[in-house]
């Protein structure tokens, strides 16, 4: 029997690195092939994971992704959610060899919701069950932050006939154990912003809600999906313009979560007081071009689907791990460490 071939993308990043790192070691029968931009991250990779393949390229390397993915059985697109030719570049491959199964990580910064004004809660919560919501979600404009990329994936699959699954998490939280990368991204960059102004910080009333997922948890429901990919025809999971899933474990208003962080960050001596600011979503721009989007609305989603799958969220909450990912940002700040894109 010819051995499952995956193409992963994303190894090296925080989110796909976590789950690399469970699918390599539950999944010994498949041969896994890994994007990596250089030699020394090859290297690296290879010495925690002795029988990946790795392979030099990045998402704009069209040829090594039409390639490789002409020969997987599945792929995994942790890489990145805004990566257009990337996204249909695989698509392509798949089209052309095996038609193979893609599962691309997307995020609910799509559902982005600032109707009732910044600072405020909205009501609306999307469930990847419904189809009024669905249908809601393929029509965003692209002001939607990853919208042009779904879309993409969903027209150049159907015209492949090539199957493909969308994982959309929320805000994702704690410390990943991936080789390379172990840093979210809205929790460190409010923890680094707070830092250097020396004050936390709201936008507005902070009663806007998000939901929230432990790293694992996510990783989890990724390696999952891939698992039903392995299964072909036998999978139970929903493919195609039904394989849309959220994977929500909680929710939080943002003004609850900063307070709490204002209060580590002044036990810390890293903020000059517990107490918090009101900005507006203009200043928040100052602080950080994205913060609007990251700290200002609503993303509020329900996971139904993946759930009916058997996932559930297991992790630890979010209350429980701000500390140790303010610890975190206060030694990446002190050595100076960047901040990552929206890469995952």
């Amino acid at each position: 029997m010819t051995q499952p071939r995956i193409f992963y993308l994303g190894a090296t990043g925080y989110v796909g690195g976590h789950a690399f790192n469970i699918l390599a070691k539950n999944h010994p029968e498949c041969q896994i092939v890994a994007l990596v931009r250089n030699d020394e991250q090859a290297t690296k990779l290879k010495a925690a994971f002795p029988t990946v393949e790795a392979v030099l390229g990045d998402l704009d390397s069209t040829d090594v992704l039409i390639r490789e993915a002409s020969r997987a059985n599945v792929i995994i697109n942790a890489a990145s959610s805004d990566h257009s030719p990337g996204a249909e570049a695989l698509i392509q491959g798949l089209g052309q060899g095996r038609k193979g199964y893609l599962v691309h990580i997307s995020g609910t910064g799509i559902l982005h919701d600032v109707s009732t004004g910044f600072g405020n809660e909205s009501a609306k919560i999307y469930r990847d069950t419904v189809d009024g919501d669905m249908a809601e979600i393929v029509s965003f404009d692209p002001s939607h932050p990853h919208g042009d990329t779904e879309n993409v994936i969903r027209t150049t699959a159907k015209a492949a006939a090539v199957p493909f699954a969308i994982l959309c998490p929320p805000l994702i939280y704690g410390i990943g154990k991936g080789v390379f990368k172990t840093r979210s991204i809205q929790i460190p960059l409010l923890v680094e912003a707070a830092m250097k102004r020396g004050k936390a910080f709201q936008i507005l009333e902070g009663q806007n809600i998000w939901d929230n997922v432990h790293i694992d948890d996510v990783a989890q429901a990724l390696v999952l999906l891939a698992e039903e990919a392995l299964k072909g025809e036998a999978s139970k999971a929903q493919w195609g313009e039904q394989g849309y899933y959220f994977a929500e474990a909680a929710e939080h208003r943002w003004g609850t979560i900063i307070a709490a962080l204002a209060g580590i960050l002044f036990s810390k001596g890293r903020v000059s007081t517990p107490e918090v600011d009101k900005v507006s979503a203009e200043d928040a721009s100052r602080l950080h071009p994205w913060g609007p989007l990251l700290w200002g609305g609503n993303c509020r989603s329900r996971a139904e689907r993946i759930r009916k799958l058997g996932w559930e969220p297991r992790g630890p909450g979010i209350d429980s791990c701000l500390e140790e990912m303010v610890d975190k940002e206060i030694e990446a700040f002190g050595t100076g460490e960047k901040k990552l894109t929206f890469d995952k």
